[in-house]
């Protein structure tokens, strides 16, 4: 059963590179710059081989995602991100050796803490550069981010609707007007399902690609409401 799933899963994904690749279809200039020069770029960045040693198959970030997030951070020039659920510096990582400019702002428990900053120190990112929060509602209130990356729900688990609908609103209060948003877990029977699909249906968010595990949102002002459906 287990080895069908997989089977399935790769079938689905070689069709979809196949039918979405290189921005075919997307008539949005913006959008096709995004998907052709960021997403589906393929030249070397000098972070890169710092990275390479850090992200092994049992880390909860893949190196190929975790170069993503460096070019979106570089692209986008993300200067304040907040990360919803700590995963002990993996998403983190690669922001942060975009720009020595960019703070990091995430929830983790002590435990989490303690082995972000341990792996982060190895490869001597400086500690102004990120800042540890207990929960969300130590956030400054209202305060908006250049970059939103969600890792999960941290809201009432026991509801699953209630819980979707409450990080949405606070994603919508912590965003700007050029707010990129990063979403990991959004197939079908993942653990963020549910909120990507409630966060797509939302008019302040302009323009959402769906990267197959993950999710990309943009504010963009003045934009018609745009969706894809991108091979990654």
């Amino acid at each position: 059963m287990v080895r069908n799933k997989k089977l399935k899963d790769y079938f689905n994904l070689g069709m979809r590179k196949l039918k979405h690749r290189k921005g075919f279809g997307v008539h949005s200039p913006f959008a096709f710059a995004i998907i052709t020069e960021v997403i589906e770029e393929k030249l070397s960045y000098y972070a890169y081989r710092t990275m390479q040693s850090i992200y092994t198959k049992q880390a909860p970030t893949s190196y190929k995602v975790a170069c993503l997030l460096h070019r979106l951070a570089n692209r986008f020039q993300c200067r304040t991100i907040v990360q919803v659920a700590c995963d002990g510096g993996f998403t983190m990582l690669p922001i942060l050796l975009a720009d020595s400019r960019n703070r990091v702002t995430t929830v983790a428990n002590e435990a989490l803490q303690k082995e972000t900053e341990k792996r982060l120190n190895l490869l001597h990112i400086k500690r102004e550069s990120y800042a540890f929060l207990d929960d969300l509602s130590q956030l400054e209130e209202g305060k908006k981010y250049d970059m939103i990356v969600i890792n999960d729900n941290p809201f009432n688990q026991a509801d699953a609707e209630a819980a979707a609908e409450e990080l949405v609103a606070w994603t919508l209060d912590h965003m700007h007007e050029e707010t990129l948003i990063f979403v990991k877990g959004i197939k079908p029977r993942q653990r963020m399902e549910l909120f990507w699909d409630r966060l797509c249906d939302r008019d302040e968010i302009s323009i959402t690609m769906d990267l197959y595990d993950h999710g990309l949102g943009l504010v963009k002002q003045n934009f018609f409401k745009q969706h894809y459906i991108v091979a990654f």
